[in-house]
């Protein structure tokens, strides 16, 4: 599997991240382990966890997703090989939504104790906290790397001005900076009314502050769920517009003409975009080998232009 420069780090990660939110509860653990193997089988070698996955689940209280993650890693002795990434910051039952410097030290720490783990390769801020000043949530994380227990740091869920704003603080006082950045994206754009709660879109002025400041784009949602090319689901209201059906054509007449899955020539578009990486999420199987073959989707220039030439981000 192709790789990926993570910001400006000296680290490469697979140009498809594992997305594992289910593990441990809609996904059992046997199963977690198979597609965890076919990803490694395909050469993946980066993935997506989170402190809280997914405790939202009714009968799932305590988080899952990271102890599967941590006893594949142990059980199949490929820890060094693989980049791990884990979040910290949403609520989680009883845990606050903070970045505080006394609830990262905390969260952090269970993360690395349900993983396994002394170090984490990069840890995510999962959404913004306004409460507490970004100093010292910018010293905070920066301590934990010049401890060791994480290597690299990401924001999820975050403004353009916010993420930006954080990233001077560091580059002001010597503290590591953010060198990526996961946010809902994907070929379609919610109109400008769309509420996602919590969850932050894409929108221009990230994309061109992550292209300026060589931060890499890690979009989670990139398929919508797998709704590109699915005569059985509708556009989600959030994006429903005018562009996006046009779009949606688009994208269906260059996978019919190519012989693949809608969704495919979607994550396709996604990887040919540079510094981006898809956190692909999936339920069976199929749909991990669907992801897959994603990397085999060739688009030339003709293809990127139709799929560019309706409104696309950044420009």
């Amino acid at each position: 599997m192709p790789t990926v420069r993570l910001g400006r780090t000296d680290t490469e990660v697979s140009a498809l991240c594992l997305g594992t939110m289910y593990f441990g509860s809609r996904i059992e653990r046997a199963d977690a382990f198979a597609m965890l193997d076919r990803y490694y089988e395909a050469g993946g070698r980066f993935l997506d966890t989170a402190n809280n996955y997914a405790t939202w689940i009714e009968g799932y209280d305590e988080p899952r997703s990271e102890r599967v993650v941590g006893d594949w890693l142990a059980d199949r002795g490929v820890r060094e090989e693989m980049v791990v990434a884990t979040k910290m910051g949403y609520n989680a039952g009883d845990t606050p939504a903070s970045l505080a410097p006394a609830d990262i030290e905390r969260e952090v720490a269970g993360s690395l104790d349900r993983l396994g783990l002394d170090t984490v390769d990069l840890l995510y801020a999962h959404v913004d906290d306004r409460d507490t000043p970004q100093v010292e949530t910018m010293r905070k994380l920066d301590a934990l790397v010049a401890e060791g227990r994480v290597r690299h740091l990401g924001a999820s869920n975050w403004t353009a001005w916010r993420l930006a704003r954080a990233n001077r603080i560091a580059e002001a006082e010597g503290l590591t900076r953010f060198d990526c950045v996961q946010p809902r994206f994907s070929y379609l754009i919610p109109h400008r009314d769309a509420d996602f709660g919590a969850q932050v879109p894409a929108t221009d002025e990230l994309i061109d502050y992550c292209e300026a400041a060589d931060l890499t784009l890690l979009p989670y949602s990139p398929t919508l769920q797998g709704q590109y090319g699915r005569e059985d689901r509708s556009i989600p209201e959030e994006y429903v517009t005018s562009e996006n059906r046009i779009k949606n054509e688009i994208v269906a007449d260059i996978a019919a003409e190519k012989d693949v899955d809608g969704n495919q020539v979607v994550l396709a578009w996604m990887l040919a975009r540079g510094a981006t990486v898809p956190v692909v999420g999936f339920s069976t199987m199929a749909h991990l080998e669907a992801n897959l073959g994603s990397l085999d989707v060739e688009l030339d220039e003709t293809d990127r232009a139709r799929l560019d030439g309706v409104e696309s981000y950044g420009v």
